[in-house]
C-alpha cells in the first residue's frame, strides 16, 4: 500500500488518500478511534438512518466517466475536483437539475480561467450547507439570483470550455460560497457520498 499524501475530512468520516490514487474512508467508532474500511465509493448505508432520498440525480440517466480526486489525464497527473457525468456523445445532452433547493448565483457562459468551464451554473443549497457547480453546459436555463427547486432545470450536458466531449462536471463544496472559483478558495468535497447521504446513487 502506498503512503498516505494526505486526508480529507467529509462529514464524521475521513478519506485517507494515497499516492497511488486510491481512496479509503474511515469512520468513527464511538471510542475515539477512526475505523479504516476497504476502498469505497460510498459510505455504508446504516439501518438506523437510512437514506432520506431528499435529493435528485443531477443528470439523470447519467454513467461516471471520472470520479473525484486524483486521476491520470492523457500522459498527465492531476487532481479532479469533481465528478464527470455523461448520458451521450451528442453536442446536447440530456437535461442538468437541481439536486436540491438552491439559489443560483453564477448563470453565464466562458467561466473560469480562460473560460475553462465553458457554461456554467453554480448555486448553493437553501439551507447554505452545499454550494455546487454545474460545468460546461450547452446552454443555461436560469438566471443569476434566482431560488430553484429541486429538479429545476439548470440547463442541458454540453461539451463547452475545456472539455474532450458531452458531460457535465459536477463540484460540490462544504458551506455557501457565491463562487468558490478555483480551489482552494473553496475546497472541495466529494459529491458522492453527499448525493449517496441524499437517497441519491451517483
Amino acid at each position: 500500500m502506498a503512503d498516505i499524501t494526505y486526508l480529507q475530512k467529509v462529514g464524521d468520516s475521513l478519506h485517507l488518500h494515497y499516492g497511488d490514487g486510491s481512496i479509503k474512508t474511515a469512520y468513527p467508532n464511538g471510542s475515539g478511534l477512526f475505523l479504516v474500511s476497504g476502498t469505497v465509493t460510498e459510505p455504508p448505508i446504516d439501518p438506523e438512518d437510512p437514506p432520506t432520498g431528499d435529493w435528485v440525480h443531477p443528470l439523470s440517466g447519467a454513467a461516471i466517466t471520472s470520479p473525484y480526486g486524483p486521476r491520470e489525464f492523457d500522459g498527465f497527473s492531476d487532481f479532479h475536483y469533481g465528478i464527470d457525468f455523461s448520458t451521450t456523445t451528442a453536442p446536447a445532452g440530456g437535461n442538468v437539475v437541481a439536486p436540491t433547493d438552491m439559489v443560483i448565483t453564477i448563470a453565464r457562459s466562458g467561466w473560469g480561467t480562460a473560460g475553462s468551464a465553458g457554461n456554467c451554473v453554480k448555486g448553493h443549497s437553501t439551507d447554505g450547507a452545499y454550494t455546487m457547480n454545474f460545468y460546461h453546459l450547452y446552454s443555461i436555463a436560469v438566471t443569476e439570483g434566482a431560488t430553484v427547486t429541486k429538479g429545476t432545470v439548470l440547463g442541458v450536458e454540453g461539451a463547452t470550455g475545456n472539455a474532450f466531449g458531452t458531460h457535465l462536471h459536477f463540484e460540490m463544496y462544504e458551506g455557501n460560497f457565491a463562487d468558490p472559483w478555483p480551489p482552494p478558495y473553496g475546497v472541495t468535497t466529494d459529491p458522492a457520498p453527499v448525493l449517496v447521504a441524499h437517497g441519491v446513487t451517483p
